[in-house]
């Protein structure tokens, strides 16, 4: 069995047709019917339901569908192995990560990391902050960092910064026809991005609403998507100083006075199983010594 025939039958399975599977394998459609019929022939049985111009997968060919993908992804994985190996790499660390910090501090990690570690090869999940969670859990990754604190007994938990929140809106939100207009008039008249991180939405919200009314809200769950359309002059938000300081330093966005009560921080946790190899210790305790700065 070829792997190139295991390639041909996934794309005609994918496609319903030899012809279109041809075309997107830049192969002749003769080329296609021989690789299904040499399939066939190697597994002794039809793996495709001919009708008319189409093809579609028989029951055995629906089953087998799975294993010849299997084959490929190990395949493939095996081969990536050694070319990791080749180039020097002796090492994977396995990250599953917030948004909110891969585009922050994580890079700066890395950098600093594989300039003592230059062996050392980073695999990234950028996802939610409960995948996060899940993926160390699951043992799916090495490292989980995110904003969601949790005990559990298999895992050790790590608190590694803590960020102010701000209030932010677009460049000159603060001023009309050369007049400072109040926080509580910005409140009023501009739309407030809410629940863009996944815990202090509730109670800032509940203290907000005692001090200014009629404050009109929208959810949109992700910081960086906030960000971008408070640069467009969609909004307002309360939003991690990191999330937004890159854009207040470009003066797209700025950082409104608040004057009601304090605001909370939002907090990063590194979280990892407890058996772990001396060069994911290492990664960590880089970490964890950093000062962050804001």
């Amino acid at each position: 069995m070829e792997l190139s025939w295991l390639n041909t039958f996934i794309t005609a399975a994918e496609e319903g047709n030899f012809r279109k599977a041809a075309d997107k394998l830049h192969l002749a459609q003769s080329t296609v019917t021989l690789h299904i019929q040499n399939l066939e022939n190697e597994l002794e049985t039809q793996l495709f339901d001919r009708v008319g111009r189409t093809v579609q997968l028989n029951p055995i060919g629906h089953g087998f569908l799975q294993y010849a993908k299997t084959i490929l992804e190990n395949y493939n994985e095996s081969k990536e192995y050694i070319a990791r190996r080749l180039q020097g790499y002796q090492e994977t660390i396995k990250i599953s990560v917030a948004t909110v910090v891969a585009t922050t501090y994580l890079p700066k990690w890395i950098r600093e990391f594989r300039k003592v570690s230059p062996e050392t090869e980073f695999s990234i999940e950028v996802t939610d902050s409960n995948t996060v969670i899940a993926r160390v859990i699951n043992q799916e990754c090495d490292i989980g960092i995110g904003r969601i604190p949790i005990i559990q007994e298999q895992l050790e938990s790590i608190k590694l910064y803590n960020d102010p929140i701000v209030f932010v809106g677009p460049h000159g939100i603060g001023v009309r026809n050369d007049r400072e207009i109040s926080t509580n008039d910005i409140l009023r008249e501009n739309l407030l991005f809410t629940y863009n991180h996944p815990l202090y939405w509730d109670d800032l919200l509940f203290q907000l609403r005692k001090h200014v009314s009629n404050v009109r809200t929208m959810k949109v769950s992700k910081v960086h998507v906030s960000v971008e359309w408070i640069k467009e002059g969609m909004g307002i938000s309360f939003l991690p100083l990191s999330t937004v300081k890159d854009q207040v330093e470009k003066g797209n966005i700025d950082i409104i006075p608040f004057p009601y009560f304090p605001l909370p921080y939002a907090h990063t946790y590194l979280f990892t199983r407890k058996n772990k190899t001396q060069t994911i210790n290492s990664f960590i305790e880089l970490i964890s010594r950093r000062e962050i700065t804001s």
